[in-house]
């Protein structure tokens, strides 16, 4: 294997960390996903540390509060003795799990500095199978995923860790900033590893693949996979961030200023050299001879580098002992422990067990106690809402009035709620991407946002263009800028053709790229300094081939033109530089006198190349739809939702985003499904096209017919504060807006219900007015809860659900398994998108919650935003992924209740077996990552996915 096969091999077990800009929930462990969830947790845990269960204690609480039923606890134990062959009485294994586990850790402190007499069969046992009497073994345990300067640091009392990881953090972070320093970096686009020679005066002539090879040469590491792999943990969020951009040919950034894994590899190797190479140990040789000689002192002086020594030993040390003695010492009193622990646990249950048994019993049921006891809790909730979601109901509904599509988000199952009370409403719910992925570029801003789940890359790109007026928007927003700034935006901006020729005067002004920074304190300030958006629509048709080439070559004229003027003072007439653009193109003889360096500098910096020419062509190819485009988006979307025969007068597809202030991670409570960003564009362009004439006569030759006065219309739900906005209406007639009004006075109402619901489990909260001040106040850490307490997924009719207050814990998605065809194309598709969002969504809040430290983010007050990508603690420190501490956790309990997505789909077996095998899904869904619920009313049967197999849990009556 080359030096990057051996690097790619161990690269994803380190988690993408997306730019905060636009969040992206994600499985921390999503490197993992090709093992069963229980197995990958235990790799994980070996190599991340940390831990990947909560605590016993706190499962203890949630049986004491009836939600952890004792019939499922009891067949998870055995399940557990069956599979191992423990021969054990279940009454005596749950006494263990119940009993002795809660207060394992304090059984050990308790016997510290207590003097008992030590079972000998046992002390034996515990000696035949203990680690510490085999020193190399210990040894490698010990220095595992440590760093040759760690290790130097560990034996000789050294501190080059913290300077060295403040160094890597400090050029990393300057080289990746996006817009953050006032001065940047100079020479970024030269690459990352180019850059960092001329960063450090380090003259080296070959490239970073070379530059690792001979680092790793020199110091002697034999196992390279495991060394990357250590060296990629040491900051694994700035590690994550490299691997994400250099993955994803779009990231402008990474077009700009390139960087690689191998690069970020290199530097972090140039660092541990300069440091070793003033050291007693150099190499790994020169450090295996070292232990061999000193074997007991390296051992000690570890323990004492990652506290793990007691207070006799420590003494023992300073007192200059001889090491050989202290560490027998060492090993003793540990096992002494131990020991102990299973003769007071034995004590605790009472049991005649063999001591020697028990330790292995004990062992087997610690190392397993943690899965037992989050699937009892998951079965538990199956348990319940199976009865639940099967229960008989009453199908007879009005004919609506009006329908209304939300996104599955668990945050609009209570305002549906609220909606279906105060009138003849259908609600549905769908990915608030509803199918339809656009890369969006919003008014007055100069870059796209792909508003699709992370893992689709749109293949449509919709401008948004204002229908009046926007001289009072320009005016007030009052952007001045220079000639330079200009000219930077119009090089680096992919779609400038399009945006650029709006700007010359066809409809937008040149402050298209402005940028504005308006901070607001109080809503009524806001409103009064904010420039009001006009009147906008988008670009839903595709351009034509002659108008593209017209905006090309007005954007190019236009850069020459700017250029030229600031370099040589004089004006040129646009017969000029048309030709200038001719012979930069198309190679056309220039009669015209200009410097030779100007010319090679359009070409260079400006880009006034057939290259770029070819490629704008090709980026603005995918500008708008197509009418088949259409008809297939919208088509998917409706048989999606099942919503194929129902259409009152008015359909509402509502958006939803979130508003805070001062707030970086205010992206992971907008919509998880449009890549972390507000998913209004989507629903705007869906209603756009379903309200177009031509798409509704192809949409009859499909067998679904729309009635010709029914109007689609868009809307947005602000998740933190409840509220509800509609836009386009001004299609409607006047008699029609008055039939709207009243549709608008009833979500209202629903509006105002679902607050005061919501409002109860915020902290310091109490009505409306509490939750407005939160969106808008600039110290609050928890503006509302987000997606926390999100434990499952509910795809089938409302009619299911529509009975039951599911207290925003589910996400919801309409489906209608009559309409979908034998390949079962519609659930495939709500796999491929809405359930691995569910899925990245459900895990990030898992971790975050069971080690905030190592999967989550800690806590906002110590974090500070570094390079407009993230937040790190302080000063200096690594990326921090995952979850805020005050996402999940509450006055130092957690709020969000950690559990694996519970699945349920109602629909035959076989159609979801068909969905399973089709989608890209399928490895997280049969390794269990997602507990599978599926709730067969034809063969009115319910199964639930479990150890490779659909088991039967229900017959449905």
């Amino acid at each position: 294997m080359s030096i990057i096969e051996k690097l790619n091999s161990v690269k994803d077990i380190v988690p993408n960390y997306w730019p905060i800009g636009s969040f992206i929930h994600h499985n921390p462990l999503k490197g993992f996903e090709d093992l069963h969830f229980k197995d990958a947790l235990k790799k994980a845990q070996n190599i991340f540390g940390g831990k990947v269960y909560m605590d016993s204690s706190y499962f203890m609480d949630l049986y004491w509060q009836g939600k952890i039923d004792i019939s499922t606890i009891e067949a998870n134990i055995k399940d557990l003795l069956n599979k191992n062959n423990l021969e054990i009485d279940l009454e005596l294994a749950k006494q263990l799990l119940m009993e002795v586990s809660p207060q394992w850790n304090h059984l050990r402190i308790k016997f510290l500095h207590k003097k008992e007499k030590i079972d000998d069969e046992l002390y034996l046992h515990l000696q035949e199978n203990s680690i510490l009497y085999d020193e190399k073994a210990w040894l490698d345990q010990l220095i595992k995923h440590m760093t040759l300067y760690e290790i130097n640091d560990a034996l000789f009392g050294g501190d080059d860790k913290e300077h060295i990881e403040k160094n890597i953090i400090e050029f990393v972070s300057r080289f990746l900033d996006e817009d953050q320093t006032t001065l940047s970096m100079p020479n970024r686009e030269l690459g990352m590893f180019e850059t960092f020679k001329l960063y450090e005066n380090f003259a080296y002539e070959r490239d970073a693949e070379s530059f690792v090879k001979e680092s790793l040469k020199q110091l002697h590491v034999q196992d390279i996979e495991s060394y990357f792999l250590t060296h990629l943990l040491k900051l694994h969020g700035w590690a994550g961030f490299i691997k994400y951009r250099s993955e994803d040919p779009d990231y402008i950034s990474q077009q700009q200023y390139p960087s690689t894994l191998i690069d970020y590899i290199a530097v972090r190797l140039y660092h541990e050299l300069e440091s070793v190479k003033k050291s007693k140990i150099s190499n790994f040789k020169l450090f295996e001879e070292y232990s061999n000689n000193n074997i007991s002192d390296v051992i000690l002086q570890l323990l004492m580098h990652k506290n793990m020594l007691f207070g006799p030993a420590l003494d023992a040390l300073e007192a200059n002992e001889k090491t050989s003695k202290i560490l027998s010492g060492h090993i003793a009193n540990e096992l002494n422990l131990d020991a102990l622990q299973i003769q007071h646990s034995n004590e605790v249950l009472q049991s005649n067990l063999p001591l020697k048994e028990l330790a292995t019993i004990l062992k087997k049921l610690r190392e397993e106690e943690g899965y037992i006891w989050l699937k009892s809790l998951e079965d538990s909730y199956i348990n319940n809402y199976v009865e639940k979601f099967t229960e008989l109901k009453n199908e007879d509904e009005e004919e609506p009035i009006a329908s209304a599509t939300f996104c599955l988000d668990v945050r609009s199952e209570t305002i549906r709620r609220y909606i279906e009370s105060t009138g003849a409403y259908k609600t549905y719910g769908a990915g608030g991407f509803l199918g339809i992925p656009i890369a969006f570029v919003e008014f007055d801003k100069a870059h796209e946002q792909f508003l699709a789940p992370a893992i689709i890359k749109p293949g449509n790109v919709v401008f948004e263009i204002p229908k009046e007026s926007s001289e009072e928007y320009k005016s007030k927003k009052g952007v001045n800028k220079t000639t330079k700034k200009i000219l930077s935006d119009l090089k680096n901006n992919p779609y400038t053709p399009f945006i650029m020729v709006e700007a010359i005067g066809w409809i937008f002004g040149i402050t298209l790229f402005g940028k504005t920074f308006l901070p607001q304190k109080t809503n009524r300030l806001f409103s009064k300094i904010k420039p009001k958006k006009p009147k906008t629509t988008y670009t839903m048709d595709k351009l034509s081939t002659e108008r593209i080439e017209i905006y090309i070559n007005k954007l190019h004229t236009k850069i020459i033109s700017k250029y030229l003027n600031s370099s040589l003072g004089k004006e040129f007439s646009k017969e000029e530089t048309n030709e200038i653009w001719r012979h930069l193109i198309l190679n056309d003889y220039l009669s015209i006198d200009i410097p030779n360096k100007m010319i090679e500098k359009l070409k260079a910096e400006y880009q006034i190349t057939p290259e770029d020419y070819e490629y704008q062509k090709q980026k603005l190819l995918m500008v708008g739809f197509t009418l088949e485009e259409k008809v297939t988006y919208l088509y998917k979307y409706l048989t999606m939702v099942g919503q194929v025969d129902v259409f009152p007068k008015f359909v509402t597809i509502i958006g939803h985003g979130s508003i805070s202030d001062n707030n970086p991670f205010e992206s992971a409570l907008d919509c998880g499904a449009c890549g972390g960003n507000i998913s209004l564009p989507n629903t705007r362009a869906l209603c756009m096209i379903a309200n177009t004439h031509d798409v509704r006569e192809k949409m009859k030759e499909k067998g679904i017919h729309i009635p010709e006065n029914t109007k689609f219309i868009p809307g947005l739900h602000i998740t933190t504060t409840d509220k509800i906005e509609f836009f386009d209406t001004d299609i409607l007639s006047h008699e029609e807006m008055q039939q709207f009004s009243k549709i608008k006075d009833d979500f209202n109402k629903a509006s105002t219900l679902s607050i005061e619901e919501r409002s109860q489990s915020l902290p310091c909260t109490h009505n409306e007015k509490d939750m407005m001040i939160k969106s808008m106040d600039w110290s609050e850490p928890r503006p509302e809860w987000g997606l926390a307490k999100n434990m499952g997924v509910f795809a089938g009719p409302r009619s299911s659900t529509k009975h039951l207050a599911l207290n925003n814990r589910f996400f919801m998605h309409s489906y209608d398994w009559k309409v979908d065809n034998d390949d079962a194309e519609i659930l495939t598709r709500i796999f491929d998108g809405p359930l691995i969002v569910g899925e990245w969504i459900n895990l990030e809040h898992y971790f975050s919650t069971v080690d905030n430290h190592v999967y989550g983010a800690g806590s906002k007050v110590y974090h500070n935003t570094v390079s407009k990508i993230g937040v790190m603690n302080g000063n200096y420190s690594d990326l921090k992924i995952g979850l805020p501490i005050q996402s999940v956790y509450l006055e130092g309990k957690a709020y969000h209740e950690p559990v694996r997505l519970l699945t349920f789909m109602e629909a035959p077996l076989e159609k979801v077996l068909k969905a399973v095998e089709n989608s890209i899904a399928k490895p997280f869904i049969i390794n269990e990552w997602i507990r599978p619920i599926i709730i067969d009313t034809e063969a009115k049967k319910v199964y639930s996915y479990e150890y490779g197999e659909f088991i039967v849990i229900k017959e449905i009556e």
